[in-house]
């Protein structure tokens, strides 16, 4: 019996062991080209590029959702698009943003519709794999709401670094949809500007409680923003529009609560509302056609709102 318990604590203390390295291990050359590794570059963009500059924030409905040469093009901003993946967390999103916002910049939010309802705003294995994976310092920034959604990955990922398929990498001719390279100079992802539509079914009614401290978690940023002599505009995200009547109480709860607030919105959530042949591969990704559409919306919503703002 002593035995036995001896064996028992021994791999409990194995498991232990292997789970803290695995933690603490570097990233695995496969998770290294994923697209949560431009962040670094992102990030470069938000210390470097020159003003006046224009910055968006949200998730992939961004990222695969705008053409940032036809913005410096139209409104003479430099863009620097931050937008990687939805479920890094608008939390996080906001939080690894707000020190890098310089006086005179136009900052863009685009959250997901998810992101105002349940915990969504908090984050899930991405976040988890971008602060272990990518920006390990930015460890201590993370708030308790972002830990509690996230630490139940973190025994699988701990393991994933012992996986042998995750150093062993295959030769591609082409550069993935979902990797470091997949974005141009000013964030957009582009591989699949000349690729043909993907065939996807449309989501189902958003889940959850409407979460009313991600609107305060936006006010507060909002309010730095301004501190900054920086201005702040939200905007909604496209959708695809099967997509969008399965979910529609939800986003129009999202439409009134951030009027109650007195946010400056660009747009309406229909006027963001799209076609079924303008997306590529999911309801928040469009294909070039329909981000250029969404693009030019943008910009004409941008342009309103400084009309508005002289008076005319």
């Amino acid at each position: 019996m002593r035995n036995f318990i001896k064996n028992i604590l021994l791999f409990i203390i194995i498991l232990l062991v292997l789970f803290f390295v695995g933690v603490f291990l570097p990233a695995t050359p496969k998770a290294s080209k994923s697209n949560l590794f431009a962040k670094l570059d992102k990030d470069s963009l938000l210390k470097n590029t020159a003003t006046p500059r224009i910055i968006f924030i949200g998730g992939s409905n961004l990222s695969f959702g705008i053409n940032s040469r036809i913005i410096k093009d139209s409104l003479g901003l430099n863009p620097i698009n931050t937008s990687i993946h939805a479920t890094i967390g608008l939390v996080y999103m906001l939080d690894n943003t707000i020190d890098l916002v310089r006086l005179g910049d136009i900052v863009v939010i685009s959250p997901e519709y998810s992101h105002f309802y349940g915990k969504f705003a908090y984050g899930g294995k991405e976040l988890l794999r971008t602060v272990f994976d990518v920006s390990l310092e930015s460890i201590n920034t993370l708030r308790s709401n972002q830990w509690f959604n996230i630490y139940r990955y973190l025994l699988k990922y701990a393991f994933s670094k012992f996986d042998i398929r995750e150093y062993l990498l295959k030769k591609e001719t082409q550069i993935g949809l979902y990797e470091r390279m997949s974005f141009n100079k000013f964030g957009d992802v582009y591989t699949h500007w000349k690729l043909e539509n993907e065939k996807f079914f449309p989501w189902e009614q958003i889940k959850g409680e409407f979460n009313y401290d991600v609107l305060d978690i936006l006010l507060d940023f909002k309010n730095r923003v301004q501190e900054k002599g920086a201005i702040l505009y939200i905007t909604f995200p496209c959708f695809q529009a099967a997509s969008f009547e399965n979910s529609l109480t939800q986003i129009r709860k999202v439409e009134i609560e951030l009027k109650k607030k007195g946010f400056s919105i660009l747009g309406t959530p229909e006027q963001y509302k799209m076609p079924d042949d303008l997306m590529f591969n999911t309801p928040y990704h469009l294909n070039k056609v329909g981000l250029d559409l969404r693009t030019r919306l943008l910009i004409d919503d941008l342009k309103k709102q400084e009309l508005t703002k002289m008076g005319l």
